[in-house]
């Protein structure tokens, strides 16, 4: 026979009911998050990032494949702080891409769109990036916020995603390693002349350079397409300014404005 509610007593009904109605609810709370200040601390006892600052620059080498293009090319970096920082990236083929900025004006050369100053977001973003204490320590006096958002996982590692709000409303991530409290990747919207595009790059095979732990392998991920960073050395201290020369056509242009 089947039994339906209707067949059940009353009594019994109501005891069911009764019950269900004062049943403990469950309750499921989500993983607390650790602060962004905390993992940011995590990440500089990690890396040793403080140290640069007992340092008057940096010179790093390293190879640029591009393997859809088929595109190898050698870089090399110079940065005397606190923020002169000079690139030149020597591409097969095509010549060396020359960058740079002094603290104030940011500029390229390159043989694809000739001499260029750096405006607008594109000089924002130079900016911020050519502050040693941002590249090493993930501080700077133009973050506004820098916020946990979530757990993760990014480049194959299982990481907590922390959001940095910037003086002017732009905002970048990083992710730091759950296991060692390293940063395995960033992300952000970079100022290109062909507008902003979305860039993730992941990092690894960290490497201690005189004190100071530095990724040695970065890829760089742009609109579906790699940019793999392979550093070959990191030296402290041996860069001399006269290395880091101004090209003409860019100091024309300084000139003019």
């Amino acid at each position: 026979m089947r039994l339906t509610v209707a067949r059940v007593p009353r009594a019994i009904r109501a005891v069911v009911l009764a019950s269900a109605c004062t049943a403990a609810p469950i309750v499921v709370q989500a993983q607390s998050l650790p602060s962004a200040k905390d993992l940011i601390a995590k990440y500089v006892t990690s890396t040793g990032g403080e140290q640069w600052k007992g340092h008057k620059s940096y010179r790093m080498k390293a190879n640029m494949d591009m393997p859809a293009q088929g595109i190898s090319a050698s870089m090399e970096v110079m940065h005397i702080f606190p923020n002169l920082i000079y690139s030149k990236v020597e591409i097969p083929g095509m010549g060396a891409v020359l960058s740079g900025y002094d603290g104030k004006a940011a500029w390229q050369v390159n043989p694809m769109t000739g001499p260029q100053l750096l405006d607008g977001a594109q000089l924002e973003q130079q900016k911020a990036q050519s502050d040693p204490n941002y590249a090493f320590t993930r501080q700077s006096p133009d973050l506004v916020s820098s916020e946990t958002v979530e757990k993760t996982t990014l480049g194959g590692q299982e990481c907590y995603r922390v959001k940095h709000t910037w003086k002017g409303g732009r905002e970048t991530f990083d992710c730091f390693s759950t296991a060692d409290g390293l940063l395995v990747a960033s992300q952000q919207k970079q100022a290109t002349p062909m507008g902003e595009l979305d860039v993730t790059q992941t990092m690894g095979a960290y490497k201690d350079f005189g004190g100071i732990k530095r990724p040695t392998t970065l890829t760089q991920e742009v609109m579906g397409q790699q940019q793999i960073l392979t550093i070959s050395s990191f030296e402290w201290d041996t860069v001399d300014p006269k290395e880091m020369v101004v090209p003409d056509e860019i100091k024309k242009l300084m000139e003019k404005k």
